[in-house]
Parts: structure tokens; sequence; C-alpha cells
């Protein structure tokens, strides 16, 4: 009885274990997001009416799938797309890798380029805006918690990267009034349409908009594999580069679509 009663404990704490890993990832960038919003509610106290923010955005795309936005700050000045990363130690990247790598200790781990990340989410808010408000500035923001450490001395012409203290300094940059009352009211309208209400729609909009995802993933893999391009629908061809072999669409340089091989 006691050997079976030590078994039962053994197997509860390694499910317990798989468990809490399969929610690490979601519990750190629900952290990151929530240090993020406290920074602009304080902007917003502290700067009464000047600034406007939504949180949590589910913008739809015309494939039927979503661009999750973390946060939005609406202005005079424009619109300011944030996105929010919560890694800790260096971190080395530049505007157009395709991946940034994170360094703790001797270990090395990839991760998605923010900056091409928000410029995904940009291009569907742009495309789900329309004509309307196609004359809108929208300014990329990439926001890391102070646990990590940006070791790159890259430029970055296309979007700031900052951390939350910085934020209100990058909002300031911007002093050109562009946007009337009117259409500021607007665009605050339609904004509220795609914000998450409560935790029950929350959780059902990020199973489809995981489930979207990963459908899509599949659906490049299976193109890839045909040596098809995902991207355009050109054929892929084996190419030789300076980090190895690839495979490029035949369309290039107007589709620059590659995938590495081994």
């Amino acid at each position: 009885m006691g050997l079976f009663y030590t078994l039962f404990l053994l197997l509860l704490l390694v499910l317990l274990a798989r468990w809490i890993k399969s929610k690490e990832a979601e519990w750190i960038g629900s952290y990151g997001e929530y240090k993020v919003r406290k920074a602009i509610k304080k902007i917003e106290s502290t700067l009464s009416g000047k600034y406007n923010a939504f949180h949590n955005l589910y913008i739809p795309k015309q494939d039927g799938s979503t661009s999750q936005i973390d946060h939005i700050i609406l202005s005079d000045q424009g619109l300011f797309v944030i996105e929010t990363k919560n890694y800790s130690s260096w971190i080395f990247g530049d505007e157009t890798s395709k991946y940034w790598t994170q360094v703790i200790y001797k270990r090395k781990e990839k991760f998605l380029n923010p900056i091409l990340q928000n410029k995904g989410h940009i291009k569907a808010l742009r495309g789900w805006l329309g004509e309307e408000f196609a004359h809108i500035p929208i300014h990329s923001v990439v926001v890391f918690l102070p646990r990590a450490k940006f070791k790159s001395n890259a430029h970055f012409a296309h979007a700031y990267v900052v951390y939350p203290k910085q934020l209100k300094q990058v909002l300031e940059q911007h002093q050109t009034k562009v946007i009337d009352r009117e259409t500021k009211q607007r665009l605050a309208q339609k904004l509220e349409t795609v914000l998450v209400k409560d935790k029950t729609q929350e959780k059902e909009m990020k199973k489809r908009h995981i489930q979207a995802v990963r459908t899509k993933q599949k659906q490049t893999e299976q193109h890839i594999q045909q040596n098809r391009c995902p991207k355009c629908g050109g054929v892929l061809i084996v190419r030789k580069g300076k980090y190895g072999t690839f495979k490029g669409c035949n369309n290039y340089p107007k589709c620059k679509f590659t995938k590495s091989i081994g």
C-alpha cells in the first residue's frame, strides 16, 4: 500500500511539473503584458485625455485568422502598436533578421524578431482599418522588461525598442497633431469592437487564434515539401548561400521567401 501511494504521488508530481511547464510561457507573457499595461495606465492618468489605450486586441484578417496585438495607444499623433517581450538575460538582434537570440549563460535560444512580428500586426491592422483610416500614422514599439539586456548596437529605423519607463518618452517625441476629434472618436469606436471583454471570450479567442496559427504553419510546411512557395505560390529551388543550403522562391527578388535546409 505504501509503495502504491508513493508511486501515485510521484505520478501526480510528474503531471503537475508537465502542466506547469506547458503554462510557463503563457504566464511569463501575461506578466510582461501586465507590467507594460501598468506603465501605460500611469501615462494615461498623468496625461489625462491625451492618450487612450486598448489592450489585448484580436484583429480579423482576410484569410479568416486573427492577429493578436498586446497594446494600442491612440493619440492625436497617430497609433502606437506595442509588442511586449518578457525575456531575461542578453538579447542580440537587428531589424531585418528573422530571429533574435536570447543568451542565458552559455545557452542560446532563438525567438522570432519582434520588430518583424509587430510589422505583421501593423499590416493586419492597416488592412482591417481600411481606406477610411489609411492616412493615420502607425508607429511600431517593442517593449522589453528590464530583466532583458539588449547587447546589439543596431540602429532601428522602423521601430522603437525600449523598456517600459521609456514608453512615455517615445510618445512625447511625436507632437504634430494629425488626427481631428471626430476621426479619433470613430477610430476609438472601431478599436472597441475587437477588444476582449472577459475571460471566457479571451479563452475562446486565444483558442481560435492558436488553431489558425497551427493550421497556417501546417499548410506552409506542406507547400515547402511540395516545393511550392507558401508566400506567392512560385516554385522553390534549392540554392547555396553564405550560411548554407536553402530553398528559395523562383520569383526572387519580387518574392524573398527562403527556408534553410538541414
